[in-house]
């Protein structure tokens, strides 16, 4: 798999990052398009996979106070189980490292969390509800 990135919503990145969005969020899971993209999307980094030049998963990032903070990760449901978010979140955990950022945390959709398990992630505080999904906040602490 080929990842490419691109920072903001003006590229050709960011509409791949799209139209793999819109597959898994508003059609696979029926959330709002309306709530589905906000007013964030041109101020993070995307990360988009490829495999025969066909966009196939994705995530966004934005540095925080708190760390880099990890959204909108999916994968078309085709390709889901083949390690292909795994391999977008060691890309996003290697950039973080390089820009000193000591940790990455989301709010994971709560059937989704045994693969942040799976990838270092720790479960904290209380679940939310997101467009309708339960989601807890996950931590994983980088090392040096």
């Amino acid at each position: 798999m080929k990842i490419k990135t691109a920072f903001g919503n003006d590229n050709l990145v960011y509409d791949d990052s799209m139209k793999v969005r819109t597959a898994v969020f508003i059609q696979e899971q029926q959330i709002d398009a309306a709530i589905e993209q906000d007013e964030n999307e041109n101020r993070c980094l995307y990360y988009v996979g490829y495999i025969d030049d066909k966009p196939v998963t994705t995530a966004r990032v934005m540095t925080t106070e708190q760390g880099t903070l990890v959204q909108r990760v999916c994968t078309l449901q085709e390709y889901r189980h083949q390690g292909l978010s795994s391999q977008i979140f060691k890309a996003i955990e290697h950039d973080a490292k390089i820009n000193g950022v000591d940790q990455v945390w989301l709010f994971a959709q709560d059937h989704a969390q045994n693969f942040y398990l799976n990838n270092g992630y720790k479960v904290v505080g209380d679940q939310v509800m997101e467009a309708g999904i339960a989601h807890h906040k996950m931590i994983k602490k980088l090392s040096k």
